[in-house]
């Protein structure tokens, strides 16, 4: 499995742990109803969730990750 398909895994299963995190707490918190919970919180968790880049540093495939409250870009090297 490449870098690659392991980050848009990864990616995708941050994204859904937000996306279930916030809809459990609109339900619960919010008067929203129908298709506004969903709709509130997929725009959530795209906000939310952390970005993953893979660039080649030097040759080698290097994992990147920014989210919204890291100013730059940090390399992750648990991947």
């Amino acid at each position: 499995m490449t870098k690659a398909t392991k980050i848009l895994i990864i990616q995708f299963l941050c994204f859904a742990l937000i996306f279930l995190g916030a809809r459990f707490l609109i339900v619960h918190f919010a008067l929203l109803t129908g298709l506004w919970i969903p709709v509130v919180s997929g725009i959530a968790a795209i906000v939310l969730a952390p970005q993953f880049k893979v660039f080649k540093v030097d040759g080698v495939d290097t994992v990147f990750i920014a989210w919204l409250f890291s100013k730059k870009g940090k390399p992750v090297n648990w991947l």
